[in-house]
């Protein structure tokens, strides 16, 4: 292959591969793109069946052979394309070497990983090398964390004064169509998370090298609501998520404010549901999953019975597609700040209410994003900044058109200025 692909999907076997090449006819329409795992056999497969999900031919495409097990096979993998969507997880255990070829190639990377572990520690080792290399490292490229980062760029954009908070509202509609299966996500996704929450410790010694300016101490303060509420104008009752998509925000916050000077956004999350009994339960969960993780004996327990400690909703099998294509996403942004004429020693007076949605967001609309994250770095890069690193997309892509490739693909995400009032 002497001509470069623009893109590779590597893991294109796996859960989340698969449903990435049924998309990427779509969103790398007019690029060059092929599909890289360990098995030909499997990898025609998947070509052959999604061609026949999608009605296209899809037999023409560059199949590369290339395992995390074997570096050079991945080494070659990334010398033959612009950029490799990298959909084979957990990072934790499979994302180093592929970051790594793909630098020293010279080769972007995009991937779908929230696994803060990886990310923050590809950051640390490899920024100031992928800089040198003019590469893009770019990792939260699915609904980790597209939607909330882009969610504040869009909300940003149409708050005509300077923002001071910016609280996220998500919520999840489902609509089980296939009533054999509860499954909203596949066991892998379940695993990353597991060995997350075991390794969390590990997080303060990144942090501590990495975050090597401090913030400045904004006021007023965002205030941080630690119990279920409800929040009324939505007429459900939430709990926030500290970590995940929060700290992605932060660190776009943090870059913007040390590289460019801007002043930081303060931001928190929140995950809502109908039933006050139905959040609570769920925060309860979370904490108990979180101390279990803990125990190297029940962590196994706990990564090998994913239906079972999620009642159903991941599973070895994950969600069949008539229950992806009715399940529906949203995100509410609640801005506040200052207007364009008030000084900020006043109290903010301006409040914008913003939203985005999408269906199927753990699978469809996450392919569909890191894919176009894929495309964006190969078309626009004159907009992105330092010349290369390893990014939080938020930083990377603020000034670029994603938001605009987002609203316009099919099943991809809606963008809505809802509601600007002054008090």
């Amino acid at each position: 292959m002497s001509v470069k692909l623009d893109a590779i999907i590597f893991g294109a076997t796996g859960f989340t591969g698969q449903i990435a090449v049924e998309k990427a006819p779509e969103v790398l329409q007019g690029l060059t793109w092929g599909v890289a795992g360990r098995n030909k056999s499997k990898l025609k497969n998947v070509l052959s069946t999604a061609g026949q999900k999608i009605g296209k031919d899809l037999s023409a495409v560059p199949i590369i052979l290339a395992d995390v097990g074997d570096r050079p096979s991945i080494e070659a993998m990334a010398a033959k394309c612009k950029v490799v969507i990298n959909c084979c997880g957990p990072y934790r255990f499979y994302g180093e070497v592929v970051v790594k070829a793909c630098i020293e190639a010279g080769t972007h990377h995009v991937d779908i990983s929230g696994e803060p572990q990886y990310i923050e520690g590809m950051r640390l080792k490899y920024h100031y090398l992928a800089q040198k290399q003019h590469t893009y490292v770019i990792s939260t490229c699915g609904f980790d964390s597209i939607p909330a980062e882009m969610g504040v760029v869009h909300a940003e954009k149409n708050f005509p004064g300077t923002v001071n908070t910016c609280e996220m509202f998500w919520e999840n509609m489902l609509d089980y169509r296939d009533k054999n299966s509860k499954a909203l996500l596949h066991a892998g996704t379940w695993e990353s998370a597991i060995h997350a929450m075991a390794n969390y410790g590990e997080l303060k010694t990144l942090r501590r090298a990495l975050e090597t300016e401090k913030l400045p101490d904004l006021q007023p303060k965002l205030k941080y609501w630690p119990l279920a509420r409800k929040v009324e104008f939505l007429d459900r009752y939430f709990f926030p998520i500290h970590s995940g998509d929060r700290d992605i925000v932060m660190d776009t916050q943090r870059l913007r404010y040390v590289n460019e000077n801007k002043r930081p956004i303060q931001f928190e999350n929140y995950i809502g549901f109908r039933s006050l009994w139905t959040t609570i339960l769920t925060q309860i969960t979370i904490l108990f999953t979180v101390i279990m993780a803990q125990i190297p004996g029940l962590r196994q327990i706990l990564i090998k019975n994913p239906k079972f400690f999620t009642r159903g909703f991941m599973s070895h099998e994950g969600p069949v597609d008539a229950n992806r294509a009715a399940q529906r996403f949203q995100m509410t942004f609640r801005t506040r700040g200052w207007t364009e004429s008030q000084p900020l020693t006043e109290q903010p007076k301006q409040e914008l209410l913003t939203r985005l949605s999408s269906l199927d967001p753990f699978y469809g609309m996450t392919c569909l994003s890191v894919l176009a994250t894929a495309k964006i770095i190969l078309k626009e890069s004159d907009k992105m900044p330092n010349d290369g690193g390893v990014l939080p997309p938020g930083y990377a892509f603020a000034n670029t058109s994603l938001i605009e490739e987002l609203g316009r693909l099919k099943n991809g995400l809606k963008f809505e200025v809802l509601k600007l009032e002054q008090q």
